[in-house]
């Protein structure tokens, strides 16, 4: 049985703050930068780098990868999740608008408030869907576990992954790695994934080539 180390690194704080922030291109503060610098200063040597094409996540992880003679993947399905019109905007104003569809009782007018209740059944306007989310990050998890059971196969070096990404997306990794219930809304209401966190995985190969992981805490 062969073990492996996944790290799975949140972007750090953004220049803007109070926004809907999910396709949107925000840099990261110099807190936030900071943050990440912090978090990755005692991991061990890693061996393999995936990043979200997104400036918050890719930035850094370029550096990363320059500084540590590491080839970086930047890989789309680690992106966060596409809120459409919603995207980039204040949640002061999106909030509003779900107070002032409530007060109308206007049936037909989707807000924000309706997704956070249901983001099974209510897809943003001109965004992607939790269906759509779910399987782009499902694809991207298989693929990795494929690849360490290959990594497993070869006695390749490829102990220790980093993998930088979003909120929404290391709380939907976490949910499969906990057996949360999916769809269900747990992992997004209780887990809280703060800027510059640094989760630790754990991912076991039998000898059958069989994988399982668990969160170390």
């Amino acid at each position: 049985m062969s073990v492996f180390n996944v790290y799975l690194l949140r972007h750090g704080e953004l220049v803007q703050s109070g926004i809907l922030c999910g396709r949107t291109a925000i840099a990261l503060s110099d807190i936030g930068k900071q943050q990440l610098i912090n978090a990755t200063k005692n991991l061990p040597k890693i061996s393999n780098c995936y990043s979200s094409p997104l400036v918050r996540c890719r930035e850094f992880a370029t550096q990363y990868c320059q500084q540590h003679e590491l080839s970086l993947q930047v890989l789309t399905e680690l992106q966060e999740m596409n809120f459409g019109d919603w995207d980039g905007k204040p949640y002061q104003a999106l909030w509003q608008l779900t107070q002032e569809a409530e007060t109308t009782a206007a049936e037909t007018t989707l807000t924000l408030g309706d997704f956070w209740q249901d983001p099974w059944q209510c897809q943003p306007p001109n965004g992607e869907s939790m269906e759509s989310f779910m399987e782009r990050v499902d694809n991207f998890w298989q693929n990795l576990l494929s690849q360490l059971c290959q990594s497993e196969l070869e006695k390749a070096d490829s102990l220790n992954t980093l993998v930088l990404s979003h909120g929404g997306v290391i709380r939907y990794l976490l949910a499969k790695v906990l057996g949360l219930p999916i769809p269900g809304t747990y992992h997004m209401t209780n887990l809280d994934v703060p800027y510059g966190s640094l989760i630790h995985l754990q991912v076991f190969i039998d000898n059958e080539g069989k994988a399982w992981s668990k969160l170390m805490l």
